[in-house]
C-alpha cells in the first residue's frame, strides 16, 4: 500500500491549472449518523462519480503500523482483495447500487473477534471511472467494530486511571495529544472522562505517543473538556469504552478556533499488558464535522485511530485537572487556560463517595 507524495500532488498541479482536466475517481468514508459502527451497521464508501464495478477492490487490515505509517512485516489482511464479483467474501458482503457511487459493505460476524480496536479498510489503487481514467494510489480509512455498550458491573483495575490519548486529526491537520483521566462506576460500568491538552515535548515527533513526552500547559495554551461513556468487560482481560459523543470548541495554537462536532472516542483498554506493567489502550475516534478558523472553515468528519499507555503516579503533572477532585479546575482558571467542566463540578456516582 502506498500514500500519495507530496512530490507526486506537485506533479499533478499543472494538469488541474488545465481546463477540462477530469481527475479519476475519489473515495470517502461515509460517517455514521449515529457516529460508531457495529456489527450491524453497513459500512459505506461514497465515490466523487459512478466506478467501473471490476474495479474497485477492497482489503480490511487490523491497524498494524510502523513509525512510517506503513503496515509491519508479515501483517495478515482480515479481509483479502474482496469485489463485488467475489462477495460475499465469508460473511463479508459488498453491494454497488446502480448508481456505482455507493458501496455498502455488512460486516455480520467477520470482526467478532477484532471488535473494539482500530482496523483499516483500503481501496486498492486501479479504481477507474467509465472513461479509464484511473485513481493511482490506494486510499486508506480507520474504522473500527464496537461492541454495543450496555449497563453492566465492570472489575477493572487500572494503573492510575490517567490514560494518554494520540491522534492524528487528518482534515485540520495536526496531531491531537490528551490526558484521559478516567472514573468509572464499578456497579454500571458508565465512566466520566476528563481530557485535557497535552504538549509533546520539543525534539519529539509530532506523533509520539508515550507519558514520558508529555506535558501539560496550565496557560492560555491549556484546555480541558469532559465526556462521559460505558465500557463493556470483554471478558478476555479487556475492557471496551464508548463515549458520548459531543461537541469540541477549543483554541489551537492560542489562535485558531476549533469546533469538532459529534466527538467520540472509542477503543479497547487492556490493563497492565505492557512489558513495563502500563495500561495500553487503542481505538477510534470520529467526529461528524467541524469548523476551524474565524471566519469557520468547514471541515469534514474525521475517523482516525488512536492508542495510550498509563501514565505512571509521578508522571501525573502538578494541576492536571482529576475528575474526582472537588475542585479540578482550580489550577488551569489562576493559570488563564480554558478548563470548561461545569461549575460547581459534580462528576456524580463514578467517583467513590466521602466517607
Amino acid at each position: 500500500m502506498s500514500h500519495i507524495s507530496f512530490a507526486a500532488l506537485l506533479a499533478l498541479l499543472p494538469f488541474a491549472a488545465c481546463d477540462g482536466y477530469d481527475p479519476p475517481p475519489s473515495t470517502s468514508l461515509v460517517q455514521p449518523s449515529d457516529g460508531l459502527w457495529t456489527q450491524n451497521t453497513p459500512v459505506q464508501l461514497q465515490f466523487s462519480e459512478p466506478i467501473a464495478t471490476d474495479s474497485l477492490v477492497v482489503t480490511v487490515w487490523p491497524y498494524e503500523l510502523d513509525e512510517e505509517g506503513d503496515l509491519r512485516p508479515g501483517t495478515a489482511p482480515l479481509v483479502d482483495g474482496c469485489t463485488v464479483a467475489t462477495s460475499p467474501c465469508g460473511t463479508f458482503e459488498m453491494a454497488l447500487d446502480d448508481a456505482r457511487t455507493e458501496l455498502t459493505i455488512t460486516v455480520n460476524e467477520t470482526f467478532a473477534d477484532s471488535e473494539g480496536v482500530p482496523l483499516i479498510l483500503e481501496v486498492h489503487a486501479g479504481l477507474r471511472d467509465a472513461a479509464g481514467r484511473t485513481r493511482r494510489v490506494d486510499d486508506w480509512f480507520d474504522f473500527q467494530i464496537s461492541p454495543l455498550c450496555g449497563n453492566d458491573p465492570v472489575d477493572i483495575d487500572l494503573q492510575t486511571g490517567v490514560i494518554s490519548l494520540t491522534a492524528n486529526l487528518q482534515v485540520l491537520p495536526i496531531w491531537l495529544h490528551l490526558y484521559m483521566d478516567m472514573a468509572i462506576d464499578p456497579e454500571t460500568g458508565l465512566a466520566t472522562v476528563v481530557g485535557s491538552f497535552a504538549k509533546v515535548t520539543e525534539g519529539l515527533p509530532t506523533n509520539y505517543n508515550h507519558p514520558d513526552g508529555f506535558w501539560l500547559p496550565l496557560d492560555v495554551a491549556g484546555w480541558s473538556v469532559t465526556f462521559d461513556g460505558c465500557l463493556i468487560d470483554r471478558k478476555d482481560g479487556t475492557f471496551f469504552f464508548q463515549s458520548d459523543p459531543f461537541d469540541v470548541n477549543i483554541t489551537v495554537l492560542n489562535t485558531i478556533p476549533v469546533t469538532l462536532a459529534g466527538f467520540q472516542v472509542q477503543g479497547t483498554l487492556a490493563p497492565g499488558s505492557q512489558v513495563d506493567g502500563r495500561d495500553f489502550a487503542s481505538g477510534t475516534l470520529s467526529t461528524t464535522g467541524g469548523s476551524f478558523g474565524d471566519p469557520p472553515n468547514n471541515v469534514d468528519p474525521i475517523t482516525s485511530a488512536w492508542d495510550g499507555f498509563s501514565f505512571l503516579a509521578d508522571e501525573i503533572p502538578e494541576g492536571l485537572p482529576r475528575t474526582c477532585e472537588a475542585d479540578p479546575c482550580a489550577e488551569m482558571d489562576a493559570e488563564g487556560g480554558d478548563c470548561q467542566l461545569p461549575s460547581p463540578w459534580t462528576p456524580g456516582a463514578v467517583c467513590p463517595a466521602e466517607e
